[in-house]
């Protein structure tokens, strides 16, 4: 046991060192470096367990809280796999809300990219809804993420005086918050039908942070291949820590 999980622990902080090196896997990496972590403390653990007491409770405590938090991850996913979907049938909206996600330089992101094609198709389908474009500017950001959606749906199309920029939220939260406003300087109700375009992994949490039951999720999704499926999972284990903190510690992250 104590060799299976020195070879594990430097199995998962090779995999975390070339995920910190690929664009969008971070929070995979970081997982990775942690599980290593565990491993080499728990082969510590049950290398001292063999003559020391305490090691074997701190063992046993450590496995206790693993298969603790491992339940609550298993939940969260799935609430989080069961919301990836579209809620919007054919029915009438107000506005069309899409929410930000990074920025490269002046650039979307792949997974701004999908959120844009995404609210590109509903506005084509309501070509009389305006879109709000919500998003601040993060760190290594040249411009907003709203004027970054801005410029994109502007040059596939749609109408520029359609596209209403809020460029103040920082989290899905106030992505919300500030949209609402936003809906209210234009003399749009938040309570009535709208829809909010976001990713598949992101649509369950974004639905319980509107505080809109007459909200409706559009979930995007990236096209496919090697890559995009790795990021997709990188994102959809990263939304289950994102959302356990919504149940549990309710802090705004900038997520």
């Amino acid at each position: 046991m104590k060799r299976l999980l020195s070879c594990f622990a430097a199995l998962c902080a090779a995999l975390g060192g070339v995920c910190a090196v690929v664009p969008g896997l971070r929070f995979g990496a970081l997982l990775l470096f942690c599980a290593a972590a565990f491993c080499a403390v728990t082969a510590l653990l049950c290398r001292l367990a063999e003559t020391r007491r305490w090691a074997r409770v701190c063992r046993a405590a450590l496995l206790v809280l693993f298969c603790a938090g491992l339940a609550l991850f298993a939940a969260m996913e799935r609430l989080i796999v069961a919301g990836a979907r579209s809620s919007l049938a054919e029915e009438d909206i107000s506005c069309i809300l899409v929410l930000g996600a990074g920025v490269n330089g002046t650039e979307p992101s792949r997974i701004l990219r999908a959120r844009l094609d995404a609210a590109e198709e509903v506005a084509r389908r309501y070509p009389e809804v305006p879109v709000i474009v919500s998003g601040s500017q993060g760190k290594g950001e040249e411009i907003s993420e709203a004027e970054c959606m801005y410029r994109a749906l502007a040059a596939d199309g749609v109408a520029p005086e359609r596209i209403w920029r809020e460029e103040q939220a920082t989290s899905t939260r106030t992505n919300f918050t500030c949209g609402y406003a936003l809906m209210r300087e234009h003399g749009l109700d938040p309570s009535e039908p709208f829809a909010f375009v976001t990713s598949d992994f992101h649509v369950y949490r974004a639905s319980l942070l509107s505080g809109a039951p007459r909200s409706r999720g559009v979930a995007a999704r990236l096209p496919g291949g090697l890559y995009d499926t790795v990021l997709t999972l990188n994102y959809y284990v990263r939304e289950a820590f994102a959302l356990a903190n919504e149940y549990l510690l309710r802090m705004d992250l900038d997520l």
